[in-house]
């Protein structure tokens, strides 16, 4: 919790000290045109409390993304988003017919995130904070076996017929959005570094609230 504040507040504060940067270069290097690139995300653990006294607890953990987005100007970008993460995580369920039994739980759960987002640029040169907020639609694998273990073959052309097991998982959707602080820094003519602080909300149906997800994202784009 302490990390979480502490990086927050530096990045805030970076994001205050930019405009009296005076040696920064003020000509803008951000025309009309279209960014591609990736971020790496770290993400925070969260507890999260649901209907009948059950309770998750997400580790700290990785993720990647993957960006696409328009520059309308220097100031005004619309981006195309897909987040993944493997996020470990352990947890209690409280049995529904015995109020004092329960059980422990541990795994992993794959997160699916597209999302769109709009961006602000403060300022027009190549170093600026920006903030940014967006929503999407999140796919959960909790992997968490729903059913028997289950044997499919198909035919490979290099091995003839190959068989492995599989079993089905329990997966859920969600409704998603988001805010983000950062800075941005244009090297050159084609390439940008990213920084920024976003926090991320999904709606999951049978939770008691909707839980909030705190990320740092650190994103390296290519400009053309």
């Amino acid at each position: 919790m302490k990390l979480r504040y502490a990086l927050a507040g530096t990045l805030a504060a970076a994001v205050l000290a930019i405009p009296s940067l005076g040696g920064a270069q003020q000509t803008s290097t951000r025309e009309p045109g279209w960014e591609f690139g990736a971020d790496a995300i770290y993400q925070f653990s969260k507890g999260v409390d649901f209907e009948g006294g059950s309770r998750l607890n997400l580790h700290d953990d990785f993720g990647v993304g993957l960006l696409f987005g328009y520059r309308f100007n220097p100031r005004w970008e619309l981006q195309f988003a897909l987040d993944w993460s493997s996020v470990n995580y352990d947890g209690t369920l409280q049995s529904q017919s015995f109020p004092g039994l329960s059980a422990g739980i541990h795994g992993d759960m794959e997160t699916f995130v597209p999302r769109i987002n709009g961006v602000c640029n403060f300022m027009d040169g190549p170093i600026t904070p920006y903030i940014t907020g967006g929503v999407g639609w999140a796919w959960i694998d909790t992997n968490i076996p729903t059913g028997q273990v289950s044997v499919g073959c198909w035919w490979d052309p290099w091995y003839g017929q190959v068989c492995t097991p599989y079993q089905a998982t329990k997966s859920v959707d969600s409704f998603t959005y988001q805010v983000g602080l950062g800075v941005r820094w244009d090297i050159g003519h084609y390439s940008t570094v990213r920084l920024s602080y976003d926090k991320s909300w999904f709606d999951f149906s049978k939770a008691t609230t909707t839980p909030g997800l705190d990320q740092i994202k650190l994103g390296f784009a290519y400009r053309y």
